[in-house]
């Protein structure tokens, strides 16, 4: 590999890679943050409070698109076993660490997974978005990039700031990494290249792999880039409904606000709030106070001598506010493609629904959309570590969990019927709805048939269907 003639895409991207790793953070400087101007002309620094729906929504997309029900499969049971060693490996932890990535991969609009071994063992870098540069793709497929990786070394003015910069590239079913290292006095600096081995010494400089899979896998959702529109890197499930979630946190500051500011208050004049001198019997002078200087209830003022005290009570505009709040998360589930109504503030939280999603709807049809992605990518990086670590296979099988749209009891029993009804066959019914390999689904039927011989009537077999006899045929010509 030859970095002569790379040209890196940079710029406006990652410009809005920022703005939307802080909106997913949930504290955006320009707006979190502002200047207020008082009553009495004097300016005071402000926060505005957040719903930080913007996480809220990564974390949906994540919990659409994966649970611990997902189910990773290869052709043979003792493969998919020792594949998944590798994938729950305490190095990898892919249950944990996988949902995590995915979530951060629709907050950036790219992620990148890159696989390889170390000390004998394979490591899967789940990488972020803002630290990949494409520099080699046709249309939006990359097979060339660079993933950075910043770490530090001592303290104080003797902080040294190192950059590990890996390049990857596919080409011609070869698979090549190349390493370098950097070192600079400065954090906004790249500084002097290093012999990447001083520091690296069980890692290999260069490498290069003889395979029709490349051994990284970058991770979009599946919308088109406006942003950038020349730009191979995807675009944040956030990107264009930042309005929208500022509209929101407007509305949700001022909701709170409003019992701030419009709880009961009670006017009274100055002077009471004042001590005054009493004498008590034995002839000691105390000091009194009628109201407590510390309650916020009271608000002195002048010009209430000889006045009765004045309470005021303000109107809570509560429900108002629920209301707007819940047309502004309409407006955001709908914009991202879950369909209105998906959330609901009830004045403490926000919640999301919990009705059966049909398979009609926009959440439906957005996940699976966004499963084209995760299927693929998730297909490319079981094939690396199949190849790492020497797993033989025929199939790789990836079954997604649609209980959030059904059950998987109901899912069952619908495929069942379908089969007893004669709509599809029992091959059909084993693969579909009870996930069975190809594989085992004949070896399957010749155990069923068998049992079905030994413990079930006559004209019966396990799924209650109906089987004609040769004696039930005779009957039916003879009384035909």
């Amino acid at each position: 590999m030859s970095k002569k003639g790379i040209n890196l895409v940079v710029g406006d991207i990652y410009d809005m890679m920022a703005i939307w790793k802080s909106w997913y953070r949930g504290n955006v400087n320009d707006f979190h943050y502002f200047t207020m101007k008082m009553a009495d002309g004097v300016e005071k620094q402000c926060e505005r409070l957040t719903m930080n729906i913007p996480k809220k929504v990564c974390e949906d997309f994540a919990k659409l698109l994966w649970s611990e029900k997902v189910q990773i499969k290869l052709d043979k049971k003792k493969n998919t076993e020792r594949l998944l060693e590798v994938l729950d490996s305490k190095e990898n932890n892919f249950k944990v660490n996988f949902p995590s990535f995915l979530e951060r991969v629709f907050a950036l609009g790219t992620g990148v997974t890159v696989e390889y071994k170390k000390d004998d063992k394979t490591i899967i870098d789940y990488i972020d978005g803002d630290l990949v540069i494409p520099y080699k793709y046709t249309n939006s497929y990359i097979n060339g990039l660079i993933t950075v990786s910043r770490f530090t070394k001592g303290t104080d003015n003797n902080k040294k700031y190192f950059t590990h910069i890996t390049y990857h590239e596919f080409k011609d079913n070869k698979y090549t990494k190349l390493n370098e290292l950097y070192k600079s006095s400065n954090e906004t600096t790249l500084g002097k290249e290093l012999p990447f081995n001083d520091m690296f010494s069980d890692v290999l400089e260069f490498e290069e792999f003889e395979t029709d899979n490349p051994h990284f896998q970058v991770w979009k959702p599946v919308i088109a880039n406006n942003f950038d529109t020349d730009s191979p890197l995807g675009i944040s499930i956030l990107a264009n409904q930042i309005d929208k979630f500022k509209a929101i946190d407007t509305e949700y500051d001022s909701f709170n606000r409003e019992f701030r500011t419009g709880k009961k208050r009670v006017l009274i004049d100055r002077t009471a709030v004042k001590k005054k001198t009493e004498v008590d019997s034995d002839g000691k002078i105390n000091y009194v106070s009628y109201f407590d200087n510390n309650d916020e209830v009271y608000v002195a003022i002048a010009g209430m001598e000889n006045q009765p005290v004045k309470e005021i009570d303000f109107n809570l505009r509560y429900q108002e506010h629920i209301s707007s709040i819940n047309a502004q998360l309409n407006y955001i589930s709908a914009g991202v493609g879950l369909g209105q109504n998906y959330y609901n503030f009830d004045g403490q939280g926000v919640k999301t629904a919990t009705e059966v999603v049909s398979e009609n709807s926009d959440t439906y049809r957005t996940k699976k959309h966004h499963e084209i992605m995760v299927n693929d990518c998730l297909y490319d990086l079981v094939k690396a570590i199949c190849e790492l670590e020497g797993i033989t296979y025929k199939s790789i099988n990836i079954v997604f969990d649609d209980s959030i749209i059904e059950d998987e009891n109901a899912l069952i029993q619908r495929g069942l019927e379908l089969y007893q009804n004669k709509v599809i066959s029992l091959e059909k019914f084993m693969q579909k709805y009870l996930h069975y390999e190809e594989s085992e689904i004949q070896e399957e039927i010749t155990k069923i048939q068998n049992e079905n011989k030994l413990v079930q009537p006559e004209g019966m077999d396990f799924f209650g269907m109906e089987q004609e006899t040769e004696s039930q045929e005779e009957e039916v010509v003879e009384n035909g």
